[in-house]
């Protein structure tokens, strides 16, 4: 019972602490002026990028995937998940799936877009800095499984191994997901600073 009323305010905390870093970083990337509100009226009416336009396809394909294999996991438990093959076949289905159409839609789409040279200076630059976001994700996924893990388990003293799997996929799904929140994001600064 114990662990279970520390782990709420845990897992706030983490989350608490996700925003003020994203909140610090947005401030120490745009040191720059404003635009005026001409400027950003001629930069909203310009049209999108096709490295944004990748990255919100991205940002689509990698939070449903995400989304759903939580689902399914959440409403069928993670120890049915590992005991049940058809189920566990299904959810890494979903996740090679959802692997596939991200590596398609967003890393291969960038790939042929710097081969034709359709990247210019604000492209190549948020692009540089979107892992500051992944990064940031990853950190703020793991604390969240092992500060929940840990509760949860705790008076078993051994976690079961179908969370190793769990921690995994998930994290690897949190960097798809976290590379185009970054990239969106340098687009958002962009937009409001004129650069990026």
């Amino acid at each position: 019972m114990l662990a279970t009323f520390w782990s709420v305010p845990l897992l706030g905390t983490v989350l608490v602490l996700a925003v003020v870093a994203v909140v610090l970083m947005m401030r120490t990337m745009s040191h720059r002026k404003p635009l005026s509100s001409e400027e950003r009226e001629e930069m909203a009416s310009s049209p999108m990028p096709p490295l944004q336009k990748r990255a919100w396809w991205g940002l689509l394909i990698g939070g449903g995937t995400f989304a759903l294999i939580a689902y399914i996991l959440f409403t069928r438990g993670a120890a049915e998940y590992w005991e049940n093959d058809s189920l566990r076949l299904t959810v890494v289905a979903i996740f090679l799936g959802g692997m596939v159409m991200y590596t398609g839609v967003f890393l291969a789409g960038f790939a042929k877009m710097r081969m034709k040279g359709q990247l210019d200076e604000r492209d190549r630059a948020i692009l540089a800095r979107s892992p500051n976001v992944q990064s940031a994700a990853v950190i703020m996924a793991l604390a969240a499984w092992m500060i929940s893990l840990t509760e949860m388990f705790h008076s078993e003293g051994a976690v079961p191994v179908v969370y190793l799997y769990l921690i995994f996929g998930s994290c690897i799904l949190v960097t798809l997901i976290g590379q185009s929140l970054g990239v969106l994001l340098g687009y958002w600064i962009a937009a409001r600073h004129g650069e990026s």
